[in-house]
């Protein structure tokens, strides 16, 4: 993980397989898998395709809703990079 207190996201591209491609502040390329996730009850309404679709990066975190967000910390450990 980056030698900084907050993690910084720079770009996200939101896949209809329920996957996030993203790119951090360091430049670094990963790939987190949100299905998982959606057996989780905070993040079942993700599994509807459209409004998985609608997420918004926040700079640290990923954003859906007011009461769906995900930390961009997470998202990097539990990623695997981008090939």
């Amino acid at each position: 993980m980056p030698d900084t207190p907050f993690i910084k996201i720079t770009l996200l591209e939101v896949n209809p397989d329920h996957t996030l491609h993203l790119t951090f502040e360091s430049g670094e390329k990963r790939i987190y898998d949100f299905k998982p996730d959606l057996e989780r009850k905070i993040f079942s309404p993700l599994k509807n395709i459209t409004l998985f679709l609608q997420a918004k990066n926040d700079v640290y975190g990923v954003v859906w809703t007011d009461d769906l967000d995900i930390a961009a910390e997470h998202l990097y450990r539990n990623s695997i990079p981008a090939l």
